[in-house]
């Protein structure tokens, strides 16, 4: 197997060189193919990480591989990464991984403290506040908000200037006992030793993967039903605001509210991140709902669609003062958008990130202890054991966060009760909560950076007996 191929149409834009003997492998006939050798730098020369999707979960393994040594690229259907519209949410449980990364300084620039989150009334009324900053002591590191955007460029800023490839739809996957091939858009090809797919939802790496399962007989029937969008939620993010027109905005910490609508279900959350800017979000049900072919669908609506939709909300009450138009009428119409909520996690806490972040750590381990020759048996035990370390976590995370979605949306006096009870609860029954929600996954490969707080977080450990493995490459049935 050639160590990298990578094929480009003669009719795209990208650049392309000179065929080499090695080049075999050929989807459309204009193309050629072109060995392009591994840096000298490398440790693993021969296996090769084929990453589809440039967003956190995808960025984040590229970069942890990029620190192991083993050769990759991302292939990312965008033509570059979006303007800032959305946050994610980072805690102990992966700010240590970025402290060991070297991250660590260039993401706190960008971030913003977590004071705590406060549940009102549609009249503004408190029902209650969740401290947040009892983690700073007890973990190590407070929470943080980011900006989802400039997180990933951050993580593209110590890449490689070749590993990221932007305009690259995928539209088929090939596998076979000398690896896997992609085929794009634009007439581009890739081959690696694996693929992980980190396109979202509507993936087309994971579209490609049931059609193969389904002709052998082999997708299981909960895959083949169709994702159920039950939730929209219109996201934007404002220009930097003026303190003394939105106290708070400016404050070294910032405080997340919670708005919950009178007799409906539709909620509004609102928390200042940095730069002095305003990241609000309303969420709901949706205003319908289309089921064909949508495991595969595009989850984002266009501009007038958001623009339609900012009218419906508006007048909603915001606790700076004022109404919702006020925050509208400060945000860039290309710093709105309105999307299908298909995450299982509460959306507007970016919790889905910082999982997406623990899956490319957890991958990164498994994929720098596997040895040449690199055999198939090898890799699918790898796949297998990031499937059994990771699957009880997320699994764990989502239930958790769909409780906290379905309490906060539910209407009725026993949900008043529910959020009243949860939202003054003790501080220290407030942490025990959150103590069992904490891990401390790291590099095994880098050097492990010192554990601070009162509590200690655990450490995920990888299978004892995986090491007395080893592999080569990957087809599509070992996922």
């Amino acid at each position: 197997m050639p160590l990298s191929t990578r094929t480009e149409s003669s009719h795209s834009t990208g650049k392309t060189s000179q065929p080499t003997a090695d080049s075999h492998i050929s989807f459309t006939p204009s193309s050629y193919s072109t060995v392009y050798p591994y840096s000298n730098l490398l440790e693993k020369p021969q296996f090769r990480v084929l990453i589809v999707g440039a967003g956190i979960g995808g960025l984040m393994l590229g970069y942890c591989l990029e620190r192991a040594g083993i050769d990759y690229v991302v292939l990312e259907r965008m033509q570059q990464l979006q303007v800032p519209k959305t946050t994610i949410q980072l805690t102990s449980n992966t700010l240590y991984a970025l402290e060991q990364m070297g991250l660590l300084d260039e993401v706190m620039a960008i971030a913003k403290p977590i004071s705590g989150i406060t549940l009102r009334k549609h009249n503004m009324s408190v029902v209650g506040n969740i401290d947040c900053t009892f983690a700073k002591e007890r973990y190590g590191y407070y929470s943080y908000i980011v900006h989802r955007t400039e997180f990933c460029q951050v993580l593209i800023s110590k890449m490689r200037y070749d590993r990221v490839l932007w305009g690259r739809y995928v539209l088929d996957v090939v596998s076979g006992d000398a690896g896997v091939q992609v085929r794009c858009a634009n007439g581009y090809v890739e081959q690696a030793s694996v693929l992980v797919g980190a396109d979202g939802a509507h993936s087309a790496v994971r579209q490609n993967l049931y059609r193969t399962l389904k002709d052998k007989g082999l997708l299981p029937k909960a895959d083949a039903e169709a994702l159920k969008f039950t939730q929209n939620a219109l996201i934007g993010l404002t220009n930097p605001l003026n303190p003394s027109q939105y106290p708070g905005v400016s404050n070294e910490f910032g405080e997340c509210n919670v708005v919950i609508g009178k007799d409906s279900p539709y909620t509004l959350w609102i928390s200042p991140v940095s730069g002095d800017k305003v990241n609000w979000s309303v969420t709901g049900p949706m205003l319908s709902n289309n089921a064909d072919n949508e495991n595969f669908m595009v989850s984002q609506f266009g501009q007038e669609e958001a623009e339609r939709t900012c009218l419906l909300i508006k007048d909603l009450k915001i606790p700076f003062g004022g109404t919702l138009a006020d925050l509208i009428k400060n945000t860039s119409r290309e710093c709105i958008t309105k999307i299908l909520v298909e995450e299982k996690f509460v959306s507007f806490s970016g919790q889905g990130a910082e999982q997406a972040i623990m899956d490319a750590i957890c991958l990164a381990n498994l994929f720098h202890k596997l040895e040449c020759p690199y055999t198939h048996t090898d890799i699918r035990h790898a796949f297998e054991t990031y499937q059994a370390e990771r699957l009880p976590a997320t699994k764990a995370a989502v239930q958790s966060s769909g409780q906290v979605a379905n309490m906060i949306n539910s209407q009725g006096w026993s949900a008043d009760l529910k959020r009243r009870l949860v939202f003054n609860l003790p501080t220290w029954v407030q942490a025990a909560s959150v103590d069992k929600t904490q891990v401390r996954p790291m590099l095994d490969f880098l050097p492990p950076v010192e554990n601070r707080g009162t509590r200690s977080v655990r450490s995920l450990k990888l299978e004892d007996d995986y090491a007395s493995h080893s592999s080569r490459s990957l087809s599509l049935k070992s996922f």
